[in-house]
């Protein structure tokens, strides 16, 4: 029987190589973009209305149909190109002063992602900057814990007749 100190060196010696195997492994997946949209929440007397900016969805077939877009008509002369929304600082600061929270989401869909099912998807809240460094039909690598979604990295176009990786640009 291995003595009380090598056991306790072989945890002390375990522990961190455990540890670093867990930041190796952090969920990144291959996905694309399918959801773009932003929505502003304004509190007024225990009342919480949600309001939907703008929505962009993707097209299934990029080359023949564009993204369908939703646009609230108090914001639409804010995107040049709806399809391809990006927020600068001062229309980030625009809706802060409008709104009492202002959400980003982007949606994914990955085949990582699928469980029982082929694909997987998370629409869930990302930064500004995130939200802006991708569009509908983008191909990324990604994780997310349910609730939150980082970008790693931007990796072209999605090519949709497969379940495979991206192709990039």
């Amino acid at each position: 029987m291995p003595s009380r100190r090598t056991l306790l060196a072989s945890i002390g010696a375990g522990v961190p190589l455990a540890f670093a195997g867990c930041l190796l492994d952090d969920g990144r997946v291959e996905a694309y973009v399918q959801f773009k949209s932003i929505g502003g929440v304004t509190e007024s007397d225990g009342r919480r209305e949600n309001v939907d900016i703008l929505s962009v969805d993707a097209s299934y077939e990029p080359n023949v149909a564009p993204p369908d877009v939703h646009l609230h008509d108090a914001w639409a002369d804010r995107f040049p190109e709806p399809r391809m929304p990006v927020v600068s600082d001062d229309l980030h600061t625009d809706l802060t002063d409008q709104f009492d929270s202002v959400r980003y989401v982007v949606g994914t869909t990955s085949p990582e992602w699928g469980d029982d099912e082929p694909v997987g998807s998370f629409n869930v809240a990302t930064t500004r900057e995130n939200f802006n460094r991708v569009q509908v039909h983008t191909a990324i690598t990604a994780s997310s814990d349910g609730t939150y979604l980082t970008i790693h990295s931007v990796d072209g176009l999605w090519e949709f007749g497969s379940t495979e990786a991206p192709t990039p640009d």
